[in-house]
């Protein structure tokens, strides 16, 4: 399959049909509804000014047992990505997100990707199946899946430094594209 220094940019096409296959068969039902019925999830939209509670909590652990609580972003910029490794978009938006942290190495701006409903060591095989070099939380019993409110995968929210829920999308908006780019410019500075 991958060698754990390749990216998924570099995929030929049989090979992501091969990991979308094999992850599809280990999905949980229902998550996989969620993403998978959901024309959102497909096609790229816009970030939409968010509408719901003023600030948002959570404490998860990472793949590698270290605890992250989003107050302890407090003072930078961050997007939260919630994610599935059986979900096709999901993978596809991975390589934009860590192009997204190259961009915005040098500012306060962070990226906390969360996987949904997946054991440990599934979650580490394919983190380090594609290279993703993002914190990789996990909301193993969906709990901050829901408390978050979210419906379909992927969803990320982006929050501004007092912690701040400012943005949220649902899908991919396209993490390299001008007016994605120019909102979290404006919500750095």
């Amino acid at each position: 399959m991958l060698s754990s220094a390749q990216d998924i940019t570099h995929l030929e096409n049989h090979q992501v049909i091969r990991i979308m296959k094999y992850r599809i068969l280990q999905a949980p039902a229902i998550l996989m509804l969620a993403c998978l019925l959901s024309p959102l999830s497909v096609f790229g939209t816009q970030l939409e000014p968010y509408t719901g509670e003023a600030s948002a909590e959570f404490t998860l652990i990472d793949t590698k047992d270290q605890t992250h609580s989003l107050s302890d972003y407090k003072g930078k910029v961050v997007l939260v990505n919630f994610w599935a490794s059986w979900c096709p978009p999901c993978i596809y938006e991975m390589p934009e997100l860590k192009k997204l942290k190259k961009h915005f190495a040098n500012r306060a701006f962070e990226i906390l990707t969360v996987n949904v409903e997946e054991k440990k060591y599934k979650v580490r095989k394919f983190a380090k199946l594609i290279n993703l070099d993002l914190p990789v939380l996990l909301d193993t019993s969906s709990k901050t899946y829901n408390e978050w409110g979210v419906k379909t995968l992927p969803t990320s929210f982006l929050i501004d430094s007092d912690g701040q829920i400012r943005y949220k999308v649902r899908g991919n908006p396209g993490w390299d594209n001008e007016e994605t780019l120019a909102i979290i410019e404006k919500i750095i500075h």
